[in-house]
């Protein structure tokens, strides 16, 4: 027959628990502290632990504010799709300098991930070339091409530069970048020998990219002689036009 096991005692019936010492050679522990009723408390936790266990803290918190920062969308500046580059663009400066505005043609796309948006103008100069003769080729008249392209998801200024040398390639001329203060994040005037009157006009700002180029028209043909229209000093008129237009898709 199996007795009933004998009790040490009513309130504590495994007896006080005893804490080992310290080994020898190691320092003596701090003092116990009582919990009031001869039971000895848990020693506090070392300081090492503490800091380890908030260092693991903070690194979670930094891990996660990181994910979301990478993971959000970029802060657009203030910049907004345009649904008719046409109806954004005054072109104030240049019709005043080659002639009034005659057509526009506007033309766009639009991804989550990138809006693009162009629009091109044709002027018609107060004093318009004459028209080829026989056998010679129609006259087109002055024209303003220009486009927009926000950038939604990725930040286009790392290859700004090098976009410009890879589509702006006239043939096998030579391009060299001239930059142009006061004008968005960065800007240039891109020339070539095939335009060194009339560059083309590219700027960066933030995620917005805005290209702006001037077509001197005329007539043109093999055995056509006459010149086009001297627009040597046009790049006021298109850095003034420029900033208007982004300023207006910006609003």
């Amino acid at each position: 027959m199996i007795s009933e096991p004998e009790l040490v005692g009513e309130e504590r019936p495994f007896g006080d628990a005893e804490l080992p010492g310290p080994r020898e050679g190691e320092p003596a522990a701090a003092e116990t502290v009582s919990d009031g009723d001869g039971v000895p408390a848990r020693r506090p936790r070392p300081a090492w632990q503490w800091a380890l266990g908030s260092a693991l803290v903070a690194s979670v918190v930094w891990a996660g504010g990181l994910y979301a920062y990478e993971t959000r969308d970029p802060d657009l500046g203030g910049y907004r799709t345009s649904r008719n580059l046409c109806t954004e663009t005054g072109l104030k400066a240049l019709s005043t300098a080659i002639g009034k505005v005659e057509s526009r043609t506007p033309a766009g796309r639009e991804h989550k991930a990138l809006s693009m948006a162009s629009c091109y103008v044709s002027l018609q100069p107060a004093k318009a070339p004459e028209p080829a003769k026989d056998g010679g080729y129609e006259v087109s008249p002055p024209g303003v091409s220009l486009s927009y392209m926000l950038h939604k998801r990725t930040d286009p200024g790392p290859e700004f530069e090098a976009v410009l040398g890879v589509w702006t390639v006239y043939g096998d001329d030579e391009i060299k970048l001239e930059p142009v203060d006061g004008l968005g994040e960065r800007a240039y005037f891109v020339v070539g020998e095939a335009n060194d009157d009339v560059p083309s006009l590219h700027v960066l700002d933030g995620q917005a990219v805005f290209t702006l180029e001037v077509s001197p028209g005329g007539p043109s043909g093999p055995d056509d002689e006459t010149p086009p229209p001297d627009l040597s000093g046009i790049r006021p008129f298109m850095i003034e036009d420029m900033k208007a237009l982004m300023a207006k898709v910006q609003s």
